[in-house]
């Protein structure tokens, strides 16, 4: 069966140790994590790194100050509605509830500042603050601005006003959703942690190759190998 012995043990001593490397990233050998836990944290850190936009928002805002909307939006259920009313309330909105029905009204570019200012607790890991504020859960209240940015988005695209629909989509999709995905998450930049971040790109290239090259010699060594189109492979 074996025809090259060579390739073939050097084939199974690659996938042994590739096996045992695998066991150990299994393990909880980084401070009770596996490694490839540990991977996956330090990459979500590096993510959550890389979507702080809202500085840039807040900037931004201040363009559609004294600019006035009207929206209307549905909550889930009136105990939802009265969450949304004291929350949109509170950050300086006109609300008219009808049961599960709101219609909001106030300034652009205030309101967007007050949704931003909670999207950088939560973001920055401080939703007691949110809170306190509130009396609801953080990303609770997270929720609510995007589903009233969702309708703004959705008003201003019907209205054609392409500025007003860009900005709020950008508040949702850059300000608003990052804090609410990366909550309690750390926030670290690829320039602070580059060291590790090289190590384990690298380090995910060769470990694949050599799982690659284990199985090829292990095929070799049997004799195994692939043939063009029509011709028939080694016995």
């Amino acid at each position: 069966m074996i025809i090259k012995k060579r390739e073939f043990f050097i084939g199974v001593v690659l996938l042994i140790s590739f096996t045992v490397v695998l066991v150990v990233m299994l393990s909880p050998v980084m401070n009770g994590k596996t490694v490839i836990g540990y991977a996956d944290d330090l990459f979500n850190e590096l993510t959550k790194g890389s979507t702080y936009y809202i500085p840039d928002l807040m900037s931004r805002a201040e363009n559609f100050e004294g600019q006035n909307f009207q929206v209307t939006l549905e909550a889930a259920g009136q105990e939802e509605a009265a969450k949304m009313n004291s929350l949109f309330t509170a950050a300086g909105a006109m609300v008219a509830v009808q049961e599960q029905t709101l219609t909001v009204s106030g300034d652009l570019g205030k309101i967007a500042r007050a949704a931003l200012a909670d999207a950088d607790a939560e973001f920055n890991n401080r939703g007691e603050e949110i809170s306190s504020r509130y009396g609801i859960p953080s990303r609770e209240a997270i929720y609510y601005w995007w589903n009233l940015f969702k309708a703004l988005e959705k008003k201003y695209k019907l209205e054609s006003r392409s500025g007003e629909m860009s900005f709020a989509g950008s508040v949702m999709t850059k300000g608003l959703e990052p804090a609410y995905n990366f909550e309690g998450i750390p926030s670290s930049r690829v320039a602070d942690k580059a060291g590790v971040t090289t190590f384990m790109l690298a380090f995910y290239v060769i470990y694949t190759i050599w799982y690659g090259f284990a199985v090829m010699l292990i095929f070799e060594g049997l004799g195994i190998s692939a043939s063009a189109h029509g011709e028939k492979a080694e016995a």
